[in-house]
């Protein structure tokens, strides 16, 4: 309509000249005001907040290296960034991309580095740390000195942000939330804390702070993630993984396998005294040994591996090692449970002099005469003698 009102206009004042130029405008308003095509507006999502973790997660003490998931501590709410595209008598198209930044804790002991990184099981860091989206990332180590982190502190204001000191935690700064459906992805890193294997007794001795002192030379892993609500929970399996038991003595360590042992004398040994040695029947014993660990071959995924044995039974055993271990290795200890399953079916009672009053339950010991070595399960005072309940000690794994 504008173009025929302006072209007659411009022809009434302007002649052919002036109908040209009125054309010429009305073509403009039609095609910019009354009949521009329609903008197209891209996905776009409604709400900007973020769901981040549960209060009271606890955050693992990470050894060795290892592959874990992480807490969300800290996050901002989505940023949206708009985009348009378009123009010039065609439709503008407006698509929208988001960004968020959040802090993510690691480990409750300091750590040295962070390797790969995945998102919803994809590379999201590579080995040689090239990024596969964009984003500013900054691990704090977890020492007891580390200052809060700036972009955290802004945020929230100086004062107001907590330094989360003794905690190892990595911050995304704008993280491209296009690939993961504009929502936090779920991450999982690549974490170094110790370098090289770390002996099961070292962790050990520093999950109970002290108070397990070393033992002698446990089999190393690659990565461990003490993991749990007591001391207990988490050393458990770790020790049960290589046969070690703890000495009660006026401490309390770790022993494993055959070693130095106190040579005691059974005082009650006689003919008559064969009952006191008891083998119970192979039934009693697990045929089948599986333990499941972390496979640094595979990414850590989790995998499983078997020690089995022909014969009699339908027992299985099941041992799970939040640990870091090659397939090999796994089926090393696999099959050394099922051997100390086996050996630990032979049992004996002694009566011992006064000097063994001062062993141990845990102690090794022999008896004299005999070959192979015991540990002491069990000890009471009994017509004015020790007697002593032993279990056979299998080879260390």
């Amino acid at each position: 309509m504008p173009t025929l009102v302006l072209t007659t206009i411009g022809g009434a004042l302007g002649g052919p000249v002036g109908a040209m130029l009125g054309g010429l405008i009305g073509q403009t308003v039609d095609r910019e005001l009354l009949f521009k095509p329609r903008g197209v507006n891209g996905p776009r999502l409604s709400e900007l907040k973020v769901q981040t973790s549960s209060y009271g997660t606890p955050v693992p003490k990470l050894f060795g290296t290892l592959r874990v998931a992480g807490s969300v501590i800290w996050a901002t709410d989505l940023v949206e960034h708009r985009h348009r595209e378009g123009g010039k008598g065609r439709p503008t198209t407006t698509s929208y991309s988001y960004t968020v930044s959040f802090a993510v804790a690691l480990s409750a002991r300091p750590v040295l580095s962070v390797g790969r990184i995945w998102a919803d099981g994809k590379l999201l860091r590579g080995a040689a740390g090239d990024w596969k989206a964009k984003t500013g990332f900054r691990l704090h180590a977890g020492r007891e000195d580390q200052l809060p982190d700036p972009l955290i502190a802004s945020a929230e204001g100086i004062g107001l942000a907590p330094a989360h000191r003794g905690i190892a935690y990595a911050v995304f700064e704008d993280l491209e939330l296009a690939d993961y459906g504009n929502r936090i992805p779920s991450l999982s890193f690549e974490v170094t804390a110790d370098p090289g294997p770390v002996g099961v007794e070292a962790i050990v001795e520093a999950i109970s702070g002290g108070r397990i002192a070393r033992g002698n030379g446990l089999t190393p892993i690659d990565g461990f993630s003490a993991y749990g609500g007591s001391q207990r929970a988490v050393i458990g399996p770790a020790a049960e993984a290589v046969g070690a038991w703890p000495l009660m003595s006026a401490g309390v360590s770790l022993l494993s396998g055959p070693g130095e042992a106190v040579v005691i004398r059974d005082i009650g040994a006689s003919p008559a005294s064969v009952g006191d040695r008891a083998i119970a029947t192979v039934d009693q014993a697990p045929r089948r040994v599986a333990l499941s660990h972390y496979d640094p071959a595979r990414d850590y995924q989790a995998g499983v591996q078997v020690g089995s044995r022909p014969g009699a039974g339908h027992r299985d055993a099941a041992i799970e090692l939040p640990a870091a271990l090659s397939a090999g290795a796994a089926k090393q200890l696999a099959e050394a449970a099922l051997a100390r399953a086996d050996h630990q079916r032979e049992r004996r009672t002694v009566l011992a002099g006064w000097s063994a009053l001062a062993l141990a339950p845990g102690a090794r010991v022999r008896v004299a005469g005999e070959p192979g070595q015991w540990r002491v399960a069990d000890w009471s005072l009994e017509a004015m003698a020790l007697r002593l309940e032993l279990t056979r000690i299998a080879s260390a794994a």
